[in-house]
């Protein structure tokens, strides 16, 4: 997964040129389906996929973007067809997800940047995460005020933010971005490293993914898709999911930093 954004420009190409695999039965009536989703997921590899379900089918997708909360609001009360969230998340509204439409999607993970012409570190290990963090001028990541997984402290937010509370992390000079996340501060020339979720690390052009913060922290993500039971279009739900969860899509996750392969149900 390292040096990511170089495989980026080739894995859109393929979004356009693979003609994926529709479900059975699939309906082409021109309709619409709506996806409601935080940023990790749909700069994750659902703004690429929903273009291509839309070329193939015909079915409108209107993504709903938002926060968490946004989103589990969304499954509680049918206000879109299908939900994208962390697995943990997904348990807390179980009781609003319509039975066994329930799936995997993949382990999202946060990782390291730097600027595009800097080198580019191992920390393919613990030891040499660490050791790349301790060599940076300021390391950027995301602000947290107040209560994890509240309205100033993201359950993203607080991940970043908490890595740098482990004993092993003193010594490393890092900071908080004024406005936005490490890897926008990094981008605004802030800092020489920042730490972000992969996935939105790559929306910048000047920057480059060195890889994903070694998987003991458990830093990432396992995001999970679902039918909400009160959603007006259940089946084409359904049918967005089995389309973004299908083996052809593999390659557009893999390359934002999401593994389909890891993950919780």
């Amino acid at each position: 997964m390292r040096n990511l954004n170089a495989k980026l420009s080739a894995v859109i190409g393929l979004a356009s040129a693979l003609a994926f695999a529709a479900p059975a039965g699939a309906q082409t009536t021109a309709r619409e389906v709506i996806v409601g989703t935080p940023g990790f997921t749909n700069v994750g590899g659902l703004e690429i996929i929903t273009k291509a379900f839309e070329a193939e089918t015909g079915i409108k997708v209107t993504v709903k973007g938002g926060g968490m909360d946004d989103v589990k609001k969304m499954a509680t009360d049918g206000a879109a067809d299908a939900v994208f969230l962390p697995a943990d998340e997904m348990d807390q509204v179980k009781d609003a997800i319509k039975v066994s439409t329930r799936k995997r999607v993949g382990r999202s993970y946060q990782g390291l940047a730097v600027m595009k012409g800097a080198k580019v570190p191992d920390i393919s290990t613990k030891e040499k995460f660490i050791a790349a963090l301790k060599s940076a001028n300021r390391v950027m990541h995301s602000r947290c005020n107040g209560t994890p997984g509240g309205a100033g402290c993201t359950k993203t937010a607080y991940m970043l933010s908490s890595l740098f509370d482990l004993p092993e992390m003193a010594g490393v000079k890092h900071a908080p971005s004024p406005y936005g996340e490490g890897g926008d501060a990094l981008a605004r020339g802030e800092g020489d490293m920042a730490v972000q979720n992969i996935s939105q690390i790559m929306k910048w052009d000047n920057l480059v993914v060195v890889g994903p913060i070694p998987e003991e922290y458990g830093r990432y993500l396992d995001a999970v898709a679902a039918v909400p039971s009160k959603a007006a279009h259940q089946d084409l739900g359904q049918q967005f999911i089995t389309y973004a969860t299908q083996p052809g899509t593999f390659a557009i996750w893999y390359s934002r930093g999401v593994d389909p392969r890891k993950g919780a149900q």
